[in-house]
């Protein structure tokens, strides 16, 4: 019940804020969107939940993850993983465990990805199931079930919809613009470049605008995952894993970069407002404040 509920809360979500954006717009533009919405609806939700339908696939792929057999075990290392990961599913209350995949890195790291609950995946490093301690892996591990658990590939997937929808209502009329002074024997050469000028840096603008926001979201979702996986575990468990964590440099292979959002570890960055990962410093206070009041 509670997740069908969840769920729901995020599709009433959705529909209600693309509502929004598309009463507004159409209010701003005198109709003029009103009439493409439904088009661009469908068009700005495609992308994101294609991407989320293949996303399990996608990471196996890029990674080259081998999925642990649960009844056929090659050595005690995949066993106990296994049996963290059921155990903790069944902390978080998942109807389903997800499936376990290690894949060869020296990067210290972990992420989870997968359509649903019922159809997810948690993939460990070599690197970090090498350098870590028990202790440290297994509040990885809650950490990667506590985004199963909340639906975050989900609610990013909605996010991005949203920002993606808001993007085209607005660029089109402006893609509009731009052709029909192409094809004005009243507009001048100039005139017309200017214009597309206008269009290309407003585009840019949106974009990175909408990216702050999806980032923001990245950011949220990341100090959730981390208060929920200190319930799955304990505090004092995560905050020594994030600790291990700044221990070691991240490791980025290109291949792979489009995944690095979804990683318990994306690295360093000049300033969290361009990163979607809070730092590891605020990350680790938060548990702190959460541990000092028994939360």
């Amino acid at each position: 019940m509670e997740i069908r509920s969840g769920w729901l809360k995020r599709f009433s979500w959705f529909l209600a804020a693309n509502a929004a954006v598309v009463v507004s717009l159409a209010i701003i533009t005198g109709g003029a969107a009103l009439s493409l919405a439904p088009y661009l609806l469908l068009f700005s939700c495609t992308i994101p939940f294609f991407s989320l339908l293949f996303s399990k696939w996608s990471a196996k792929r890029a990674h080259g993850i081998y999925v642990i057999e649960p009844n056929h075990f090659n050595n005690e290392t995949e066993r106990n993983l296994y049996r963290l990961i059921e155990t903790l599913s069944q902390r978080a209350g998942l109807q389903r465990v997800p499936e376990v995949g290690i894949y060869e890195s020296a990067d210290v790291n972990a992420f989870a990805t997968g359509a649903t609950r019922s159809s997810s995946m948690v993939a460990f490093s070599t690197g970090l199931l090498e350098t870590l301690d028990e202790d440290a892996i297994a509040a990885v591990a809650a950490h990667e079930i506590a985004h199963i658990a909340n639906g975050d590939m989900v609610t990013l997937a909605l996010v991005q919809s949203v920002i993606n929808t808001v993007i085209y209502i607005i660029t089109i009329p402006l893609w509009l613009i731009k052709w029909t002074a192409f094809f004005s024997d009243q507009v001048s050469a100039l005139a017309f470049w200017l214009i597309t000028i206008a269009k290309f840096l407003i585009t840019v603008f949106l974009v990175f605008l909408g990216s702050l926001v999806a980032k923001a979201f990245s950011r949220h979702r990341e100090f959730k995952a981390d208060q929920l996986a200190a319930q799955l575990v304990d505090p004092q468990s995560m905050i020594h894993a994030l600790e291990s964590l700044r221990q070691v440099p991240v490791i980025t292979i290109k291949q792979q970069q489009s995944y690095a959002a979804f990683k318990i570890n994306a690295g360093p960055s000049i300033l969290d407002l361009f990163s979607t990962h809070p730092s590891l410093e605020r990350r680790i206070a938060r548990l702190r404040a959460m541990d000092d009041f028994g939360t």
